[in-house]
């Protein structure tokens, strides 16, 4: 679970670092402008569709079922992969049409306080990403069946992918003065993961299937699927509706907005992409069909490891959201209006980010477990809190609103989640120690910075950071609960550094 979790991590570590590069040059470019701003708005506009109906189904019904019939039935898997495959790609092709004919009355529907010309582009780029929906939805299951059978390399390469096109996108937007380039770099970037992952698939087996197959197995396959997926295919339903307030609440508070969220979430959505999803990822792949009590333990150990790690990063990024900003992004087009709104919102969206990784790997471990009906249950509640202090508080707090109840969102997520999976008194004890460390780390946090002040926002984060590893690694090194807590890392750790060695 460890060798699959840090390959995962590790791609994604790759993949984020040309993600950062790629955020910083799209800033230095185009900056809040109408560019990028109408790049946001189709791409929410693609892939709201495919989260809506397909992704969610993949990572709830299909891999569970497919990793639990891998161990029972191999037939009964082939047949059961093959089946799922063809109702994707059908659905794919629905959605394609969807997307490529309806693209203007779309994105009149997300984004309404744009302006006429934002709209037009947006609406063009929507029909080139349109291209990519089959490539994208049978990319992503085809990464899942691979996971099944331990092969975790396409999944940790996927980031890092999409980012490639984009830079590649951006550098010819410029280039030739097409901004419908950026589409086609998002596009281009899935036609090849696909190519390439198909070729890779077929290399090993996964994708030979036979000629004739039973149509009796592949009927109570698709049955059973649908019995498990029916409950959680109200999720993504009121995850994408709160994407979709989310764009519209932010080109109703400002233009620039709309571009700011997506500069702050992919600071904070560092953390989900390294620690959360590959959680997640090895969690639906291993964990399906386990004993629960050995679950229970496993995810209990990792919960505390991820308490102790992720509460002073998300401390960290939200006392220093607008160095943070500045150092990144502010060059090029990226003034200091567009620093100041993507600071506010990122300073509200680290409010909750501990408990945002947190919640996540939850939710996968209750699909794993085939308990949709409870996340959808929890899902709801949180998001609908989420929804109403955006809408209600937008006009009073402004852009920050938007990390504000995203963070909400998570904090109840994960209080709920914690207590289905019976981890309250697991995760107690570590919980109160990092509370009491946040409090004297802003006790310190405060007197530093006067003396601080006056460096410049490149000096002044790297002595932050530095004082800020000294103080927690200080502290959890004295408190023995969190030092006990971290000790499968280290000793993970020693042991792949001692393997290394060993190899060379």
């Amino acid at each position: 679970m460890f060798s699959a979790f840090l390959m995962l991590s590790s791609g994604n570590v790759m993949g984020k670092i040309i993600g950062f590069f790629r955020e910083m040059l799209m800033a230095a470019l185009f900056g809040t402008g109408v560019y990028v701003g109408a790049y946001r708005v189709a791409q929410t506009g693609m892939l709201m569709p495919i989260d809506l109906f397909l992704t969610n189904s993949q990572e709830t019904g299909f891999t569970p079922l497919y990793v639990r019939y891998i161990k029972e039935d191999e037939e009964r898997a082939k047949v059961f992969l093959f089946t799922v495959m063809m109702l994707f790609f059908v659905l794919a092709l629905i959605i394609f049409l969807f997307l490529y004919f309806a693209s203007c009355w779309w994105v009149n529907i997300l984004a309404p306080g744009m302006n006429i010309s934002g709209k037009t582009l947006a609406a063009a780029m929507l029909r080139i990403m349109a291209l990519a929906v089959p490539f994208f939805i049978l990319g992503m299951f085809f990464t899942y069946s691979a996971m099944a059978h331990g092969k975790y390399l396409a999944a940790s390469l996927r980031s890092t992918i999409q980012s490639i096109g984009l830079i590649l996108g951006s550098i010819l937007t410029i280039y030739f003065k097409n901004p419908l380039l950026l589409a086609w770099g998002f596009t281009g970037a899935y036609i090849f993961y696909f190519i390439w992952l198909l070729n890779d698939l077929r290399g090993i087996g996964i994708l030979h299937f036979k000629k004739y197959l039973s149509l009796d197995l592949a009927r109570d396959s698709l049955r059973l699927f649908w019995r498990c997926v029916k409950p959680a295919l109200m999720v993504p339903i009121l995850i994408q509706g709160n994407t979709a307030v989310e764009r519209i609440v932010a080109s109703l508070v400002q233009n620039e907005t709309v571009a700011a969220v997506d500069y702050a979430k992919f600071i904070t959505e560092t953390g989900v992409v390294l620690i959360a999803i590959p959680l997640g990822m090895v969690g639906l792949s291993v964990l399906s069909g386990l004993d629960p009590d050995l679950v229970h333990q496993k995810v209990g150990q990792v919960a505390n490891i991820v308490l102790v790690l992720t509460i002073p990063f998300s401390f960290f990024i939200m006392t220093n959201s607008v160095d943070i900003v500045k150092v990144l992004y502010a060059r090029g087009a990226f003034d200091q209006k567009s620093v100041a709104i993507t600071a506010q919102i990122l300073c509200g969206f680290s409010i909750g980010l501990w408990a945002q990784i947190l919640s996540f790997y939850f939710i996968r471990i209750l699909n794993a477990q085939l308990r949709n009906v409870e996340v959808f249950l929890y899902v709801s509640i949180s998001v609908f809190l989420d929804i109403g202090i955006k809408l209600l508080l937008y006009r009073n707090l402004g852009p920050i609103v938007l990390g504000l109840g995203m963070s909400v969102n998570s904090i109840v997520l994960f209080l709920l989640t914690c207590n289905a999976l019976k981890l309250v008194r697991d995760l107690r004890t570590s919980a109160l120690y990092m509370a009491f460390g946040t409090i004297l780390y802003a006790i310190l946090n405060s007197f530093i910075s006067i003396y601080l002040i006056n460096l410049s926002h490149v000096y002044r984060l790297i002595m932050i950071v530095g004082i800020s590893c000294v103080f927690w690694v200080g502290y959890i090194f004295l408190i023995p609960h969190l030092r006990e807590s971290l000790y499968p890392v280290w000793n993970k750790l020693y042991s792949f550094i001692k393997w290394i060695f060993k190899s060379n």
